[in-house]
């Protein structure tokens, strides 16, 4: 019986995803540690480069809320701005 490979492949993946559930567990951080992390990341903290990403993820976030390309709404913004 153990020589099937269909019953290998089943105890082989019993096994892992059981060594997986297992981590992910052991990893898991506590409600603390996560508050901790956030209070030691304030936003003064930022350096340019940090507040380049920021503003490209809401770039980003804009332009998938939104039903114009992003390469049009540049220029839409600019005709706004004149």
């Amino acid at each position: 019986m153990a020589s099937n490979p269909y019953v290998k492949s089943v105890l082989w993946l019993v096994g892992f995803g059981g060594i997986g559930y297992g981590l992910m567990l052991l990893t898991e951080p506590s409600a603390e540690k996560i508050e901790r992390i956030k209070a030691s990341g304030s936003p003064g903290q930022y350096n340019a480069d940090d507040k380049k990403k920021a503003l490209f993820m809401q770039k980003l976030q804009e332009a998938a809320t939104s039903s114009t390309p992003i390469y049009r709404q540049a220029a839409n913004t600019d005709k706004k701005d004149n």
